[in-house]
């Protein structure tokens, strides 16, 4: 496979009216299953366009954002995470985070991962529900994620009965009924997110920072630990996702699109057949300059929802991290974070 490939652009025109139950039987929703179904197992990521969240709210979330990133240090310094395993919604620095951590252990590599080059606030799980956890700073900013969270929730839902139909599962309903925290009842414990994200401008000779192999990053490979991911990125570019023939390609901007992959969680229920992409954000003489924006919805499941393989195993499939059948989504992403966090003390 050429490094040149494109990723599959699956249109989301057909199948974003009306409910699930509207379209769930119709010939518009069997082609969306394949698509997106082949398209992760391939590939790992895809673009989604003509859904159905409209590009103010995601313009709308990206100045909130902006505003926020632009305050003074002390200011954002307000609202910084404490204590990560109590609480995952706030601000973290540049050097806060190394998310390639996992995978630099994962693949035996020896060394520390680099640190992050961004900044992020974590729109969190019962806690983006409440007014005071936003930046007094930044009014709107609750009401631009409220709003753009809310406009998912439809897609999220077909997208996860899509999947259950790919992998001809006994229950359709079995991913929806494992992330009601999102799709019906926030109050339910998870680690549901927006992560909005704000990279400065670099200088390569001087505040980049590179491995061994000389390769200079803005993020750290990694996968996703939640079920599935939908991103939007600005214009800037930088984004890269590892092909599963090891082939790195650019997942270049499409305007309006969103960037979809799947996480750990849909790796692991279906046996490996749905990989979890590893990605980065690399630093490039082209995109190193300017500022770069993301926003995503990463979907996780219910706090008590376990870790178990439900079709055929993939062959020769190696799980990107080992577990424990039955352990839970929650205990897994709280032990991830304790490891990077105790890696980057």
């Amino acid at each position: 496979m050429s490094a040149e490939q494109k990723l599959p652009i699956v249109d989301c025109k057909e199948i974003v009216c009306g409910t699930l139950k509207d379209v769930e039987n119709t010939l518009a929703f069997k082609k969306f299953t394949q698509s997106v179904g082949d398209g992760i197992r391939n590939f790992g990521f895809l673009y989604m366009v003509n859904h159905a969240t409209p590009p103010e709210q995601v313009k709308n979330l990206f100045e909130k954002s902006r505003k926020f990133f632009q305050l003074p240090s002390d200011v954002k310094a307000k609202y910084k995470k404490v204590d990560q395993l109590v609480k995952f919604h706030g601000f973290s620095s540049c050097d806060d985070e190394a998310v390639g951590e996992l995978e630099r252990e994962r693949s035996g590599r020896k060394g520390a991962a680099l640190p992050d080059l961004k900044e992020c606030f974590d729109i969190w799980g019962e806690s983006a529900m409440v007014e005071t956890n936003f930046p007094t700073e930044v009014p709107g900013f609750k009401q631009a994620a409220d709003d753009f969270r809310l406009s998912l929730i439809p897609l999220v839902e077909k997208t996860f009965r899509a999947f259950a139909d790919y992998l001809k599962l006994d229950d359709p309903d079995y991913f929806i009924k494992r992330h009601r925290a999102l799709l019906k009842d926030p109050t339910i414990k998870s680690h549901n997110l927006i992560r909005t994200n704000y990279y400065f401008p670099l200088s390569l000779n001087e505040d980049a920072f590179s491995d061994e192999s000389g390769y200079y990053q803005r993020l750290g490979a990694h996968i996703d630990l939640g079920s599935i991911t939908f991103l939007f990125q600005d214009e800037c570019g930088g984004l890269e996702a590892k092909l599963p023939d090891a082939v790195w390609i650019d997942v270049k901007p499409i305007k309006n699109s969103i960037i979809f992959n799947g996480g750990l969680m849909l790796e692991v229920w279906s046996s490996g057949n749905l990989p979890a992409a590893i990605h980065r954000v690399a630093a490039r003489n082209e995109t190193s300059t300017c500022v770069r924006q993301s926003v995503g919805l990463f979907v996780m499941p219910d706090a008590a929802t376990e870790m178990h393989t439900i079709v055929s195993r993939k062959p020769n499939w190696n799980p990107p991290f080992s577990y424990s059948e039955g352990t839970t989504h929650y205990e897994m992403f709280n032990k991830a974070v304790s490891y990077m966090r105790d890696k980057e003390k």
